[in-house]
């Protein structure tokens, strides 16, 4: 690769990279969350640059940290509008609290009913 190009990634490159599948690639082109190179022929194969492989990496972390794909698309857009404005990084920042406020809420439900299957379980043993 000489200077000034840069690697691009065909959308199977990337759906094995990120052992996802093309059409969950294609999925997030159409909702807005990454962007394919422009294409002069239809027919030509999507290609990626570096920077959607990062994006898409990060959505891939979104998605497993339990965000759902307009919650990404809202965080990565705030961010890109002004990525040192301070209202955007509030927004952010009220949209993550909103997350682990919601896995507080699991986590507990999640420990009653550990407690609860537990107590059963102590009960049928004894009886």
């Amino acid at each position: 690769m000489s200077a000034g190009q840069h690697k691009q990634y065909s959308i199977k490159e990337l759906a094995s990279l990120f052992d996802i599948s093309s059409r969950t690639i294609r999925y997030y082109e159409e909702m807005g969350l990454i962007k394919s190179v422009d294409r002069e022929e239809p027919s030509e194969q999507r290609s990626f640059t570096d920077s959607e492989r990062r994006r898409l990496k990060l959505i891939l972390r979104g998605k497993r940290l339990g965000f759902s794909l307009q919650e990404i698309k809202e965080m990565v857009e705030l961010y890109e509008s002004n990525p040192k404005g301070q209202e955007e990084k509030k927004q952010i920042l009220d949209i993550t609290d909103q997350k682990l406020k919601q896995i507080e809420e699991k986590l507990f439900e999640l420990q009653t009913a550990k407690a609860d299957i537990l107590a059963y379980r102590e009960k049928f043993q004894n009886d």
